[in-house]
């Protein structure tokens, strides 16, 4: 299954909209991220190159990555 980031607003008392991120799950660990990590930051500080290159190649092999310019 392929989630996608979702953003959902909240209403402060004094009505601004305040966006809400869910919490971000690791596509190599499924690790549930803490609301302040970035993917980024926790593939770089707990995943090895080749562990992230492999999942980058099993998603694009599989159809689930397009290139940029698409």
């Amino acid at each position: 299954m392929h989630m996608h980031p979702v953003t959902v607003f909240l209403e402060h008392s004094d009505g601004e909209d305040m966006p809400f991120q869910p919490p971000v799950e690791c596509p190599i660990c499924r690790e549930t991220l803490a609301l302040d990590r970035t993917l980024e930051e926790h593939l770089v500080g707990s995943h090895t190159p080749l562990e992230v290159a492999r999942q980058l190649a099993a998603r694009h092999e599989s159809g689930g990555l397009r290139r940029v310019s698409e």
